[in-house]
């Protein structure tokens, strides 16, 4: 049996909440286009009857009016999400007695 000399827990990282919050907002407009390319495809597979009882037809046109609302929310949610920023240390020479808390 291999020796571990690595302590439990050393290599695993736990994600910022900017890095979770950017991981969801970036997959939203992904799930968009997928869904576009889905209605986009069935669209064109039931363009041979179109008219209003096509079930298929307009299931696709759903599908792609769908899929350009959720990245229409995607962006939105991205573009609101607070800006996480690291609290700046001073400089070694500058002053602070002129700050005041």
């Amino acid at each position: 049996m291999k020796d571990n000399q690595q302590a439990t827990g050393t290599d695993t990282r736990i994600p910022t909440q900017a890095e979770k919050i950017s991981y969801w907002t970036s997959l939203l407009p992904r799930i968009g286009v997928g869904l576009m390319i889905i209605g986009i495809i069935m669209s064109a597979a039931f363009a041979y009857n179109f008219k209003d009882t096509n079930l298929g037809l307009m299931v696709g046109f759903g599908f792609i009016i769908g899929g350009i609302q959720v990245m229409l929310l995607g962006s939105l949610f991205h573009a609101l999400q607070p800006k996480f920023v690291k609290p700046q240390e001073p400089a070694a020479n500058q002053q602070l007695d002129h700050i005041r808390t």
